[in-house]
C-alpha cells in the first residue's frame, strides 16, 4: 500500500459513507413519501425501487448505485491506493450500501456498487462472474441464485485478472457481504 495508512483509512471511511447514499430510498421517498424499506423485499436497491418507480426507475437507481462504486474506486486511485488495496475501498462502498448508518443499517443488496467498482478495478473478472451468473439464471430460472453464484466466483476471477492477494481477499469479503445481504432479505 504505497499511500500512508491514514489516507487509506480515510478512503475506506469515505467510501462507506458514500455507499450509504441511497438513490432508491431517496427517489421513492421524494416521489411517494414512502419508505422503500417497508415495501417489496425491504431493500433500497434498484430491483425493489423498480416495484414502485418502474423500469425507468430501475435503470436510474442501478446507474446511480454503480456510479457510487466507480466514484469510490476513482477516489482510491486519486489518493494513490493501489496494488490490490483499492479493492478494500470497493468493499467499503458496498458495505455502506448494504448497511447504511443513516438508514438504520438497512440498505440494498450490494450488486449495483459492486458492478461500478469492478468495472473499473477488474472488468474481465466482472465479465467472468456475469457469464456464470447468466448461465445459472438461464438454466435454473432463478435470477438471485445466479447473482449470488456469480458473486461467488468473483474472488477467483479477480485473482485471475489481477494476481494480487489483497484484491482477491477483498473480492471474497465482497462476496460475503452480498451473500449475507441476500440471505437477510425479507422474501
Amino acid at each position: 500500500m504505497p499511500s500512508p495508512l491514514w489516507t487509506f483509512a480515510l478512503a475506506v471511511g469515505v467510501a462507506y459513507l458514500l455507499g450509504g447514499v441511497s438513490p432508491g430510498h431517496w427517489l421513492v421517498h421524494r416521489r411517494t413519501g414512502h419508505d422503500l424499506r417497508l415495501h417489496g423485499s425491504g431493500a433500497t436497491g434498484a430491483t425493489n425501487a423498480s416495484r414502485i418507480l418502474g423500469k425507468r426507475g430501475f435503470v436510474v437507481v442501478l446507474a446511480l448505485d454503480a456510479a457510487k462504486g466507480a466514484l469510490a474506486v476513482l477516489m482510491a486511485r486519486a489518493l494513490g491506493i493501489s496494488e490490490g488495496w483499492e479493492f478494500a475501498v470497493a468493499a467499503a462502498v458496498i458495505a455502506g450500501h448494504v448497511w447504511p448508518a443513516q438508514l438504520a443499517f438497512r440498505g440494498g443488496r450490494g450488486l449495483g456498487p459492486l458492478l461500478g467498482s469492478w468495472l473499473l478495478l477488474a472488468p474481465l473478472a466482472l465479465s467472468g462472474a456475469m457469464i456464470v451468473a447468466a448461465l445459472v439464471w438461464a438454466t435454473t430460472g432463478r435470477r438471485i441464485l445466479g447473482g449470488i453464484i456469480g458473486a461467488a466466483v468473483l474472488p477467483a476471477t479477480t485473482f485471475w485478472e489481477t494476481g494480487a492477494l489483497p484484491a482477491t481477499a477483498f473480492a471474497l469479503v465482497t462476496f460475503v457481504i452480498v451473500a449475507v445481504a441476500h440471505r437477510a432479505s425479507r422474501r
